[in-house]
């Protein structure tokens, strides 16, 4: 939470839009391991755009990377700094949000790959401010999407954490009218589940 509790690394998305600007470009789109976590945690892939994955750490990295139905779409090893894994546009599906872990030792490390289907979507900083620019007038839904906060179950080995569970993310969708050379304010708000309970196993 940042100040006036807005929230960070929240996923913003026009939905249905069909005319305006177009992506500046696709080449290729950089994930990075630094220090044991993933920068940025949030990734916008424009849609047929490369993505590549670095380590940049000095120990064994394993990128193990699912789907939104938990299946897995790769799963690879980078046991030196330096090495880098290039994942090809074709491999992912537009409008998709993919999750990035660690299976070497590393259970908090995660990243997300959000595969943008145009440019009007947008990260929330860490005041939990947004902007979408050149918007074309019209009438539009626009949607907020939050991966979720709290560890719904922790597996334990040894006495340490070995993988944990994260509740269900959160979406919300509004009505948004852009008027020609206008601004437009929306603001979302997340409310906490109140059943988010964290259970040891």
């Amino acid at each position: 939470l940042g100040k006036n509790n807005g929230v960070k690394n929240s996923v913003i998305s026009l939905e249905g839009i069909t005319q305006g600007v177009s992506f500046a470009s696709r080449e290729k789109v950089l994930l990075e391991q630094k220090r044991c976590d993933y920068q940025p945690h949030i990734v916008l892939l424009p849609t047929g755009a490369n993505l590549e994955i670095v380590n940049n750490d000095a120990v064994l990295h394993n990128v193990h990377t699912f789907d939104s139905q938990a299946k897995t779409m790769f799963n690879i090893a980078q046991p030196v700094k330096g090495v880098r894994f290039p994942v090809k546009s074709s491999q992912f599906k537009a409008g998709e949000i993919y999750e990035a872990t660690c299976d070497a030792g590393h259970p908090w490390m995660s990243a997300f790959v959000v595969v943008a289907e145009h440019p009007y979507y947008a990260v929330t900083d860490a005041e939990g401010k947004f902007e979408l620019k050149n918007v074309p007038p019209g009438a539009y839904k626009i949607r907020m999407w939050h991966e979720g906060v709290s560890a719904t179950r922790v597996d334990m080995e040894r006495g340490k954490p070995k993988l944990f569970t994260f509740e269900k993310p959160y979406e919300e969708i509004q009505d948004v009218t852009v008027l020609a050379n206008g601004n437009v304010s929306v603001d979302f708000k997340l409310t906490l589940r109140s059943d988010s309970l964290t259970q040891r196993f």
